[in-house]
């Protein structure tokens, strides 16, 4: 769970959460740089245990570039998500979730004019539907990436096609747009990684002032391994 109330300032601190769904491993943006190395060392070990030290290696550094670009972006979480498929074959997907700063207003008003403006892009699909929180706007846009080499002195391997989804979660109530965004390589399996994204955005809730939560799940062992 990610709280995003405020820490200072007087009266009620309003804000959101939201539920990651398990199956995402945490990339630690709320660590520091270097606990941040060390975490996604272990994530790399745990996650390509069979690989070998230049590949875990050179995981962890994407790991590393991924999140240090989330966090650039002001991200609130970065993750990744890693499966073996009943045909053999390795499935994976990021997800990152930020927030931009929006001036109050009318729900609709403001999802209108997301979907408005998010059309005008002839390479992206988008659409409106409706979750818990409100309206949100979804977009499917079909994107490249090379990756990087898978031995060193290799040559770079050829460009992968990859779909991107993201959902646009207007919350004007505490004047913030919320973005949750997927790629993966992984294709075929763009339904279930969809089904996952639908499963986070249902998730999300509008906070006032509470009891502070306690951390659950992998944020809570991050917290127990690095305070």
């Amino acid at each position: 769970m990610t709280d995003t109330r405020g820490e200072t300032g007087p009266g009620p601190q309003r804000g959101f959460d939201f539920d990651v769904p398990v199956h995402f491993h945490d990339l630690g943006m709320h660590l520091t740089d270097e606990q941040r190395w060390a975490h996604l060392s272990e994530v790399a070990a745990e996650i390509w245990s069979g690989g070998t030290g230049y590949q875990r290696k050179t995981v962890q550094r994407l790991y590393a570039d991924l999140a240090g670009a989330a966090a650039a972006d002001g991200a609130s979480y970065a993750g990744i998500c890693m499966f073996a498929t009943e045909d053999d074959r390795v499935s994976s997907a990021s997800l990152i979730v930020r927030s931009e700063t929006i001036e109050p207003a009318d729900v609709e008003t403001v999802a209108s004019v997301l979907h408005e403006t998010l059309s005008l892009n002839p390479d992206c699909d988008v659409y409106r539907t409706e979750v818990e929180a409100g309206p949100a706007i979804v977009r499917f846009t079909g994107i490249q990436w090379t990756p990087p080499p898978a031995a060193e002195g290799a040559p770079r391997p050829a460009a992968i096609p990859m779909a991107q989804i993201d959902v646009h979660l207007p919350l004007p109530e505490v004047s913030s747009l919320l973005v949750m965004s997927l790629t993966t390589p992984s294709l075929p399996d763009l339904p279930h990684y969809v089904a996952l994204l639908c499963e986070l955005a249902e998730s999300v809730r509008l906070l006032d002032d509470e009891p502070d939560r306690q951390p659950t799940g992998s944020e809570a062992r991050i917290q127990a391994a690095f305070g």
